[in-house]
């Protein structure tokens, strides 16, 4: 079984897991949409900030919390901002440059979780990285806290 293989199976089982565990209090769809548009612009702002920890509010503050980036698979937010804060100079502003996230498609997944695809540009000099892009797939779940990311696949 190749690596790529097993995540995607993983990713697979892990929204079944959490449609089937969803509760009734079902939130509407386009209140959910309005609400994880708006930690997206949060965490995009904070981004342009060059403030990592509060960009880091965008995820669900668990060891269980999933971030998967190319050859990178790494559990919990401590660790992902770890990696974060590695890849960006430490939250260095002309290295993180500008950010912008755009959602281009959204699904419930039950009445407390939401699967977005999404789309990410960052721009920077080339200096710094040049500018980037791809498409991101995040999972929410809904909690005390607001729409929080459960799972990143960027």
């Amino acid at each position: 079984m190749t690596v790529r293989s097993a995540l995607m199976g993983g990713m697979i089982a892990m929204v079944a897991a959490v449609s089937a565990g969803s509760s009734a209090e079902a939130a509407t769809p386009a209140a959910a949409r309005a609400a994880v548009e708006a930690v997206l612009a949060d965490s995009a702002d904070a981004w342009n900030k060059a403030d990592l920890d509060r960009f880091m509010h965008c995820y669900e503050p668990a060891p269980t919390t999933l971030y998967v980036s190319g050859s990178h698979v790494v559990h919990g937010t401590q660790a992902i901002r770890a990696l974060y804060g590695a890849r960006f100079d430490g939250g260095n502003r002309d290295v993180m440059g500008q950010l912008s996230l755009e959602i281009v498609d959204f699904h419930m997944l039950g009445g407390d979780h939401a699967f977005v695809l999404g789309r990410f540009h960052l721009h920077r000099d080339a200096a710094h990285g040049g500018d980037a892009e791809g498409p991101t797939t995040l999972v929410f779940a809904h909690g005390k806290a607001g729409w929080r990311i459960i799972a990143d696949h960027s």
